[in-house]
């Protein structure tokens, strides 16, 4: 893998080389006239080589890289020519004082700077044109400039990779809770499952024992609790189902009692009524023979919508609507109060566990901002509830 940054710093590392070696070997210099160096080629070639591609790891191995610069250019200044080419010298010299500054690791960066500025004093000290105050202030102006530039872009990048890492941890922290919540709610979902399928059970028994007693006197009416009997054991055994799908280890010993389906639901509303908010209730197609599991969840996502409606709507009325049709029962709570924006600023699990109770058996669940401004939930149940 390719690290960041490399391929541009390669490929500014070679645009130096090839104009350094232009200047060298075309006889022309970059910025003024007369030859761009006065020694060896031979060494000149090998020094700029030494000078500039030493940028493409500016990023990787800034002090290395910083470190080679400054020594092929103290040499070059000592030992082969007084004269330096801008593009093939003084420029690498500046982009990595830069980098030093904006990738040098906090230990060894410092050591960096005094090498380059140990360079720039061999600089001034061989080169005519440095010599004088104002090129010496300038020079000193450069470097400073230079790696105030580069320790704000360092300051910069930390800052961003703070917030960076922040974030990940926070929705580090919002996955977690929400893997929380929704094993919270389908735990109890699994305790209620546990008393729709106790009381089913009970149920069972006692139609059980009717035919038993009626089974010679009355064989027709044993034929009928027989039947029941039948239809119970079926419904048993798939809330059986859907509770092995959602149970979990450690959960308190439920009760037995029948838990509240949709016949309670007109209760629920006029209690919520009797609390302060104006709620009603309609009901569309014929009521039917619901299985247990399904009311008991319809039942609960009226239940959640209405306790939000109270808690977020504020001054708001509600409506709640039951549904039937032939293969599903499907529930909608609908409030004039505040909308999506204030049912999001908790951290409750009213949502996760309406969207958890509707896809238990194979339901969809709706819930969001009105077109008026309010908040409407809806749900669609089916009758035959699907295994997991």
């Amino acid at each position: 893998m390719v690290p960041h940054g490399f391929r541009a710093d390669a490929l500014i590392a070679a645009c130096l080389l090839a104009l350094g070696q232009a200047e060298l070997w075309g006889g022309w210099r970059a910025g003024g006239d007369g030859p761009a160096f006065n020694g060896s080629r031979l060494a000149e070639t090998v020094l700029i080589a030494l000078v500039t591609l030493p940028v493409a790891w500016r990023r990787r191995r800034p002090v290395l890289a910083a470190a080679v610069v400054c020594v092929a250019l103290a040499i070059h200044v000592l030992f082969v020519s007084p004269e330096v080419s801008f593009l093939a010298g003084l420029l690498p010299f500046a982009v990595m004082i830069y980098s030093l500054a904006s990738w040098g690791p906090a230990r060894t960066r410092l050591l960096g700077l005094a090498g380059v500025i140990a360079t720039q004093v061999v600089l001034a000290s061989q080169i005519a044109e440095m010599r004088s105050t104002g090129e010496i202030l300038f020079g000193t102006f450069v470097i400073a400039g230079t790696w105030f530039v580069g320790d704000l872009a360092r300051a910069h990048r930390q800052r961003a990779s703070s917030s960076a890492a922040r974030a990940r941890e926070l929705e580090a922290e919002r996955a977690e809770w929400r893997r929380a919540a929704i094993a919270e709610e389908r735990g109890r979902i699994a305790r209620e499952l546990h008393d729709v399928i106790a009381h089913s059970v009970s149920l069972m028994g006692v139609q059980a024992g009717a035919a038993r007693t009626q089974l010679e006197s009355h064989p027709e009416r044993a034929r009928e609790a027989l039947h029941a009997v039948e239809a119970t054991a079926r419904e048993s055994v798939r809330e059986l189902r859907l509770l092995l799908g959602v149970l979990r280890e450690g959960d308190p010993q439920p009760g037995l009692e029948p838990q509240p389906g949709l016949d309670q639901i007109e209760s629920l509303v006029a209690q919520v009524r009797s609390a302060g908010l104006p709620a009603s209730l309609s009901v569309e197609g014929e009521a039917r023979a619901v299985p247990a599991g399904v009311a008991l969840s319809a039942y609960r996502i009226v239940q959640e919508a209405l306790t939000n409606t109270v808690k977020h709507a504020g001054d708001a009325s509600a409506q709640v609507r039951v549904r039937y049709s032939t293969e599903a029962v499907e529930v909608e709570i609908r409030d004039n109060g505040a909308g999506e924006a204030a049912r999001n600023g908790g951290r409750g699990h009213g949502l996760i566990g309406m969207r958890e109770r509707a896809a238990l058996y194979g339901g969809t669940l709706e819930a969001g901002s009105d077109a008026d401004g309010g908040f409407a939930v809806r749900a669609w149940l089916p009758f035959e509830a699907q295994d997991r």
